[in-house]
């Protein structure tokens, strides 16, 4: 068997030192990066990279300040940001590997993120790899403007069901929140 380039506890040391050194909006990355701490198999599979713009399946983690979505799994066929969706994703996905990376303020400067990164060759140009980057970003992005939307949306509307005091409706539209 084929060794890895980078083992497992060194990405585990990542992941612990990017939980702690890292604000989160949500509980997303963390969930879904405990769950990837708690199971080494699937932390075998893992190829952490800088840029994932052809690599799929790609699972994009961020903190604040970045402006990207907390908690992504892009495929060929799907878009998951739940983070139970994900988790489950990545503990069903057989002995396929799997990429990961992560947006972070200074993540260009980051001597622990340049450690564990598995950077593939890829069968284009450099400058494709820029644009293609470029257009992954865009999407991540726009995914994220898209969530920003249903914040507003459902602040809006516990606003108004607090204004009504409708108790079940405001605990239901808080958990809807919490889960954007």
């Amino acid at each position: 068997m084929k060794q890895p380039l980078v083992s497992s506890l060194a990405k585990k040391n990542f992941i612990q030192w990017f939980l702690t050194h890292c604000e989160f909006r949500g509980e997303a990355p963390r969930r879904i990066l405990f769950a990837l701490l708690k199971e080494e198999d699937t932390l075998k599979r893992i190829k952490i990279v800088e840029k994932g713009c052809i690599l799929r399946p790609l699972l994009v983690i961020s903190s604040l300040g970045t402006g990207m979505p907390p908690a992504v799994l892009l495929t060929y066929n799907l878009v998951l940001s739940d983070p139970a969706a994900v988790i489950e994703y990545m503990l069903n996905a057989g002995a396929s590997c799997f990429y990961l990376t992560f947006y972070f303020p200074g993540r260009d400067r980051c001597l622990l993120f340049r450690e564990v990164l598995e950077e593939l060759p890829l069968p284009i140009t450099p400058e494709k790899v820029v644009c293609l980057q470029m257009d992954l970003e865009i999407k991540l992005l726009l995914i994220e403007a898209e969530n920003e939307v249903q914040r507003t949306k459902l602040l809006a509307q516990i606003d108004e069901a607090l204004a009504k005091k409708e108790k079940k409706t405001f605990l239901r539209l808080a958990r809807l929140l919490k889960s954007l």
